[in-house]
């Protein structure tokens, strides 16, 4: 199984490597270019170009807008279209993200755009929250999930209900952030919940994982 997924991490870097070389050069410097390796969600960088703009690195995980993007896949979204976001420093980014699939048509990779337009009349966010967050391991992207999830509740992770943690373990399920590994473990610590029930809570979530090869 091992030699398998490093088999895996070469070839999706192998077949895509070229194409982030070519986007990279042709935007210049302040285009961060981003080739993630979904079979693992919680390293998934596996080729980067421009890293500064958002500080990662290869072995990085998705974002929680990749996570979402991963997880909505069966539907046959393979592209999340133009959206402006913002890194943790102030940057501000016009990014755009696509599936990368295998000849049986199933996920293997995710290309990712961000282009900082920062101080260009292009770096409007509306008054909207930014999209994602380019976190450098996944345990601060299940963190901020969380804290996004019990602020709309309004109350401190530990002091929610059974209904609302029940409800945001469904959303994290739906956002694909489960398909890390470790998620269940952090979740149950941060919700103060047993492992048994953040797998019960998975469970009654109607909607199946993204089929994805391993």
């Amino acid at each position: 199984m091992k030699a398998r997924k490093k088999y895996s991490e070469r070839s999706v870097k192998d077949r895509w490597k070229s194409l982030v070389d070519c986007i990279a050069d042709l935007l210049g410097e302040g285009a961060e270019v981003v080739l993630h390796d979904v079979h693992h969600p919680e390293r998934s960088v596996v080729y980067i170009r421009n890293g500064h703009i958002t500080g990662r690195k290869i072995g990085a995980p998705l974002t929680d807008l990749g996570f979402l993007m991963l997880r909505e896949a069966r539907k046959g979204k393979d592209t999340l279209g133009v959206y402006q976001s913002k890194t943790d420093t102030g940057k501000q980014l016009k990014c755009n993200a696509i599936l990368l699939r295998d000849d049986q048509h199933v996920v293997t990779g995710m290309l990712c755009i961000n282009i900082d337009i920062t101080g260009t009349t292009a770096a409007t966010m509306n008054g909207h929250k930014p999209p994602e967050h380019y976190h450098t391991n996944v345990s601060q992207v299940i963190e901020t999930l969380i804290s996004d999830a019990s602020e709309r509740a309004d109350l401190p992770a530990g002091e929610l209900s059974t209904a609302e943690k029940m409800k945001i373990i469904t959303s994290l399920h739906l956002q694909g952030v489960f398909l890390a590994r470790g998620a269940v473990k952090q979740v149950s610590s941060r919700l103060g919940i047993a492992t048994s029930t953040v797998y019960k809570y998975i469970q009654c979530s109607r909607e199946p994982a993204p089929r994805i090869r391993h």
